[in-house]
C-alpha cells in the first residue's frame, strides 16, 4: 500500500511539474509573440516615417510620378500590416494623416542651401536602395526597377547641375562673369557623367553653352576654344 501511495505521489508530482512546464512554455510563447509583434510594429512605423520623409522631399524635387506612386503604395501597405499588428495604435492615424501631405505639391527645395542639398541627395539614394530592395523581394520587375533607378540617378545629378546653373546666373547678375563661367563648367562636368543616350543631356549642354556665351560676350578666341574643348570632352 505504501509503495502504491509513493508511486501515485510521484506520478502526481511529475504531472504537476509537466503541467507547470507546459503553462510556462505557453506563457513564454505568448510573450515572445507579443514581443515580436511589438518589434515589427516599431520597424514598420520607422520605415513608414522614412518613406514619408522621402516622399515629401522627392515631391519637392518634382520627381516622376511612378516613383511617387511606388513609395506611396508601400506606405499604404505598411499601414495595413501595422493595423493588423496594433489595431488600437494611434500612430496609424498619425501616419495616415501625413500621406496626403506627401502627395501634394510641397513647393521646391532651396538647393543652394547645403542642408537642403544633403537632404535631397539622401532622399534620392534612399529611394534607389528601396526600389532595389523591392526587386530582390519580388515586388518589382527588373525592367521597372532599372527604369526607376535611372530616373532617380538622373534626378540626383540634375539637382547638382541646377544648383551650379542657379549660382552661375546669380554671379552673372552680380557682374562676376569669370566666377559664373566656372560654375557653368562645373555643371558641364556633372553632365559628362550622365548616360550619352539620354537626349536631356545634350539639351542641358546647349543651355549651359548659351549661358557661358551670354556671360562672356566679348570672350577672346582662346576662351572660345577652351569652352569648345570643354564641350567636346563632355559630349
Amino acid at each position: 500500500m505504501s509503495s502504491q501511495n509513493t508511486t501515485l505521489l510521484l506520478i502526481s508530482l511529475v504531472s504537476i511539474l509537466l503541467i507547470a512546464l507546459l503553462v510556462n512554455y505557453f506563457i513564454y510563447q505568448q510573450q515572445e509573440r507579443t514581443r515580436q509583434r511589438s518589434i515589427l510594429a516599431k520597424k514598420l512605423r520607422y520605415d513608414a516615417g522614412q518613406l514619408l520623409d522621402t516622399l515629401s522631399t522627392l515631391k519637392q524635387l518634382q520627381c516622376t510620378q511612378p516613383v511617387i506612386d511606388l513609395l506611396n503604395n508601400e506606405v499604404v501597405e505598411m499601414l495595413s500590416k501595422l493595423a493588423q499588428l496594433s489595431p488600437k495604435s494611434t500612430m496609424i492615424e498619425q501616419i495616415q494623416s501625413q500621406i496626403p501631405m506627401a502627395a501634394e505639391d510641397a513647393g521646391s527645395l532651396n538647393l543652394e542651401n547645403d542642408s537642403s542639398m544633403k537632404k535631397a541627395h539622401a532622399a534620392i539614394r534612399f529611394a534607389i536602395r528601396f526600389v532595389h530592395q523591392r526587386r530582390s523581394l519580388g515586388g518589382l520587375s527588373s525592367i521597372k526597377c532599372d527604369e526607376i533607378s535611372r530616373e532617380l540617378q538622373w534626378l540626383d545629378s540634375k539637382i547638382d547641375i541646377d544648383t551650379h546653373i542657379a549660382v552661375g546666373k546669380r554671379l552673372v547678375s552680380s557682374d562676376k562673369a569669370v566666377l559664373a563661367t566656372s560654375r557653368f563648367k562645373l555643371a558641364k562636368n556633372v553632365i559628362a557623367r550622365l548616360p550619352h543616350k539620354d537626349p536631356r543631356r545634350q539639351e542641358l549642354l546647349n543651355e549651359i553653352n548659351e549661358l557661358i556665351a551670354e556671360a562672356l560676350p566679348f570672350a577672346t578666341p582662346e576662351t572660345v576654344a577652351e569652352i569648345k574643348s570643354d564641350t567636346d570632352s563632355a559630349t
